[in-house]
């Protein structure tokens, strides 16, 4: 049992595992990393290890706090999120009163906070406020995906673990171990690397599915067909940024598979590094359709996107960028490289 089952980011295990040997537990923490690198579960699994009562370096996974933490009944240990699209102020009022009780049952009150990077300026000010006047028996750990949203000063008085997506290696180890067979596995560890949050649950049909609709949306922006109708969903899914940009970030990293096994095959027809394998005869016709220098162009174009991502670009910004990769003809700089 413990923090080993978990998979990846072997770095981080080590620096956990020495606060816990050492009793030397930071109050506040922020765990950077996006939701594939499983931030929630170190979280949960950090933070059952010091409230265990028959902890051996990690949590036994059998007294009865453990018990009560897998239930999600243990009293000291809250788990929270905001309420619409930011933390309200109020929340972290509450959050700064209930910081102040004693623990009920555990050695700490612990407090994960979802998406912090969610707390506009009026709710940091005021966890900020928190962090400055600690309760001696209360840790918080907070989690986010784009640590750069945060606070510079709330940032400076916490300790920082920056998560990575685990390796190919370590997804299929995984996934072997789960159960899963030898080909799925294989499969799950390729599209793993592309930050894919149905990985780590190993939720194979869901991936299948999402898959399914990313090739599709391929062929009909190749063929110029139903583009309307991409646009018009994307557009209304833009309306929640957050949901949006999951969805979008996802779609982009499984069209950038499948252009990357078009452009294998261009190469080399029996090649054997293709991904999408199960989809070989699809993607054969593709490269039909789509000649290398166009492939490298989309290939480049996916790129800038997932760049513009992580610059916060407006999501209308985003859709039509997409589209105009795939419908416009802006090939001829890379028609001259590749030649």
């Amino acid at each position: 049992m413990g923090l080993n089952q978990l998979i990846g980011n072997k770095r981080i295990k080590s620096i956990l595992y020495s606060y816990l040997r050492n009793d030397n537990i930071p109050y506040s923490m922020i765990f950077s990393g996006s939701a594939a690198a499983n931030t929630l579960s170190f979280a949960v699994a950090f933070a059952k290890a010091i409230q265990c009562l028959d902890r051996d370096e990690d949590f036994c996974g059998a007294c009865r706090h453990c018990e009560e933490i897998d239930r999600e009944i243990f009293p000291d240990l809250k788990i929270i999120t905001p309420e619409g699209q930011f933390y309200k102020k109020e929340q972290i009022v509450f959050l700064k009163e209930d910081n102040y009780r004693r623990p009920l049952m555990g050695k700490k009150k612990i407090f994960i906070i979802k998406d912090a990077q969610k707390m506009n300026e009026n709710s940091a000010n005021a966890f900020l406020k928190v962090l400055e006047e600690p309760a001696e028996s209360t840790m918080f750990i907070l989690l986010t995906k784009n640590l750069n949203n945060l606070l510079p000063t709330i940032k400076s008085r916490c300790q920082i673990l920056n998560f990575t997506l685990p390796t190919q290696a370590e997804l299929k180890a995984f996934f072997l171990q789960k159960g899963i067979d030898d080909s799925q596995a294989e499969l799950m560890s390729y599209l793993g690397q592309s930050g894919i949050e149905d990985i780590i649950e190993g939720n194979f049909d869901e991936l299948m599915k999402k898959r399914q609709l990313s090739l599709k949306i391929l062929i009909n922006l190749t063929n110029k067909t139903d583009v309307d109708e991409i646009l018009l969903d994307l557009n209304t899914r833009s309306r929640s940024r957050d949901s949006f940009l999951e969805y979008f970030t996802e779609q982009v990293n499984l069209l950038s598979l499948l252009l990357r096994d078009i452009m294998l095959l261009h190469i080399d027809k029996e090649s054997e590094f293709v991904i999408n394998i199960d989809n070989k005869e699809t993607l054969m016709n593709l490269c039909e359709q789509i000649p290398m220098p166009k492939v490298l162009y989309l290939i480049q174009r996916m790129e800038l996107l997932f760049r513009d991502i992580k610059r916060n670009l407006n999501t209308k910004i985003l859709v039509l960028e997409f589209i105009k990769s795939y419908t416009m003809k802006e090939v001829n700089h890379v028609q001259s490289d590749y030649r």
